[in-house]
């Protein structure tokens, strides 16, 4: 019976594996597919038709490219022989697999429907996913390779779409010409803002992720330099800043306690 189990779970590792090398390669090719085939609108030209203070400055931007290259990294990785009976791949393999999937969908649907209640969505099912896989493993011992492989790409993936949730819902609403919240003004975005602080800070503390709070600490440094340089918004700049030193200041306790308590701090 044990031997069955654990052919068993073998099994499901090869199609995990598979399921994840598919949908790593996937986020990468639906990246351009449609400035390629000449349909839709480019996601830079969606979200300048959307602009308002929480849109980060373009440079913001390059982190998919480090998203989309590490998981493709990882995904190779996994594919060993020697991970087929690998605890933390078989515990969240599969919301891998449908966080880069739904990573694929939104660069194709944005283009085409623009930022709007389905985009929505599909952000906030592949945070969920890439939350839900953190905590699962925050407590486990992992090996380094698996911190580097396993967790690494998810948690930097999800601190990512902790800041494009917000800006989802903030561009869905000027998109939509919403005059009852409207984040062109900057009161209603300086709540939206407080709000991702509160809630990335949260899980910053919660995940124990050195590469989720970096992820996050990234997409408040390019909202601030927006309100710099561009909005001249310094209210939303300051707290943006205010932002940072809190994610700073939460990773750099548990990493303190991490190297003399003995706690742990993952990828």
């Amino acid at each position: 019976m044990s031997r069955n189990l654990i052919m068993s779970g073998s099994d499901t590792r090869r199609w995990q594996a598979g399921a994840i090398l598919v949908a790593a390669l996937l986020q990468i090719a639906f990246a351009r597919v449609t400035d390629l085939l000449h349909v839709g609108q480019s996601v830079e030209i969606r979200s300048a038709l959307s602009a308002h203070p929480l849109v980060p400055l373009g440079y913001a931007f390059i982190i998919w490219g480090a998203i989309y290259a590490y998981a493709l990294v990882a995904a190779l990785w996994q594919l060993g022989p020697k991970h087929r009976n690998n605890v933390a791949l078989r515990d969240i393999g599969w919301q891998t697999a449908g966080i880069y999937m739904l990573n694929a969908l939104w660069q194709v649907w944005v283009p085409l429907r623009g930022l709007d209640v389905v985009s929505v969505l599909i952000v906030g099912t592949g945070l969920v996913l890439g939350v839900s896989s953190l905590m699962r493993l925050r407590d486990l011992h992992l090996s380094k390779k698996d911190q580097i492989f396993v967790v690494g790409p998810v948690a930097l993936t999800t601190g990512w779409l902790t800041a494009a949730f917000c800006l989802n819902i903030t561009s869905a609403l000027v998109a939509a010409h919403n005059t009852v919240v409207d984040p062109m003004q900057v009161n209603v975005s300086l709540i939206f803002l407080l709000v991702l602080i509160t809630a990335g800070a949260a899980l910053v503390y919660a995940t124990h992720s050195l590469l989720y709070s970096m992820a996050l600490i990234w997409a408040l440094f390019w909202v601030m330099m927006a309100n710099i340089y561009r909005d001249h918004e310094m209210t939303i700049a300051t707290v943006a800043l205010g932002g940072i030193i809190v994610a700073a200041a939460i990773t750099g306790r548990q990493l303190y306690q991490s190297g003399h308590r003995g706690s742990m701090i993952h990828a």
